[in-house]
């Protein structure tokens, strides 16, 4: 069964239908018009994961705003594009499970014969689909994937995104210390693969710059903050005075946390970090400070998992940290922008985008 809308904003009439899980999304009027079907595979149904919440629904959102005005304006002559989409978590299951789901819906866009797909959210969610839409000769993008590892165009052809790898990060990072002069550097990364990654990425371009690689090391991604400390205090052993953090979200925050407590965040360090949230840097601080009038508790408690509360529980130096003073200098954080105020052309989409029904 059809239920038909209308899309004020854009004076856009349109059908949705749903069957067996999928949604056919076309305009109301097509005759003479031949349909281009576009596949999107999203995470229609994940809720435990805000970040992926707000990404998925925003994200459908501007391309439904994208395929009304194509449509509308009939910028494809001849043509008009249906929109089919599938939920790539559309259960509350982990693990194999969840995959099988997931390359399921994928199979299931393919078999609708679609001629491009839009998605997935996450680089491993994506990985699966991007497999099968290049083997198949079929484009596929996505607006959130940032892996590395899918611009592999060997395994990957037809895919491609709107959003930078992380190794822009060490292009800005590496560009600055080459304009501030700095012939050594050394690089503290954690040992999942974005750390890798930007860790050889930034040692290959440093080595064709002129630049000194003085130390690397590496730190379990999820492992304690004591040992974070140990690399550190082996790079900075080495002679290191220009360190870049190859590592992002809580994992840099504590680094940078147990830095400050190790007293390397100083007139004598620069600390080159990427895309570091400071005002959760800050509450991560007040963290350990409230935490270090507890140790004396903190030692009867064994599994700790909250890396303020184990840094609070082995360090020598009780001191508080006090942000202003130690975050003052001697940090430089590469962040990407993604608002872009007093742009025309995005201050146009940002307002057409807020008039749309979320009830669509």
């Amino acid at each position: 069964m059809k239920h038909v809308y209308v899309d004020s904003s854009n004076n856009f009439t349109f059908t949705v239908a749903r069957k067996n899980g999928t949604a056919y999304i076309s305009p109301l009027n097509t005759a003479g018009l031949v349909e281009l079907k576009i596949g999107v595979l999203l995470p229609f149904h994940q809720h435990d994961n805000e970040w992926t919440k707000m990404v998925t629904l925003s994200g459908i959102s501007a391309i439904r705003l994208a395929v009304a005005e194509i449509n509308t304006q009939r910028l494809i002559p001849g043509a008009y594009i249906s929109l089919i989409e599938q939920d790539s978590f559309p259960k509350e299951i982990q693990g194999q499970a969840a995959i099988g789901q997931a390359i399921y819906s994928a199979v299931s866009l393919i078999h609708e014969g679609i001629i491009a797909m839009i998605g997935d959210i996450t680089s491993s969610w994506t990985s699966l689909s991007a497999l099968m839409t290049s083997t198949l000769g079929i484009p596929q993008c996505s607006f959130t994937a940032i892996a590395t590892s899918l611009s592999d165009k060997s395994q990957y052809t037809y895919f491609f995104r709107t959003i930078q790898t992380e190794l822009l990060y060490s292009d800005a990072a590496l560009s600055f210390v080459l304009s501030q002069g700095w012939p050594m550097m050394g690089i503290l990364y954690s040992d999942d693969d974005s750390g890798k990654q930007l860790a050889q990425d930034i040692m290959m371009k440093a080595r064709n710059n002129g630049i000194v690689i003085r130390g690397y090391q590496s730190f379990p991604s999820q492992g304690a903050s004591s040992e974070i400390r140990r690399a550190m205090d082996s790079l900075i052993g080495s002679g290191t005075r220009v360190v870049f953090v190859a590592t992002t979200g809580d994992v840099s925050l504590t680094t940078m946390v147990t830095a400050a407590n190790a007293g390397y965040i100083s007139n004598d360090y620069v600390w080159l970090t990427i895309s570091m949230d400071t005002d959760a840097l800050y509450h991560q601080v007040q963290k350990f400070n409230n935490f270090l009038p507890l140790r004396s508790n903190l030692t009867a408690m064994p599994n700790i998992t909250d890396p303020m509360l184990g840094l609070a529980k082995w360090t020598s130096d009780t001191s508080p940290i006090d942000f202003n003073r130690t975050f003052a200098g001697g940090i430089f954080n590469f962040f990407d922008t993604v608002v872009l105020p007093g742009y025309p052309p995005y201050d146009h989409f940002v307002q057409k985008w807020a008039a749309l029904d979320p009830k669509m």
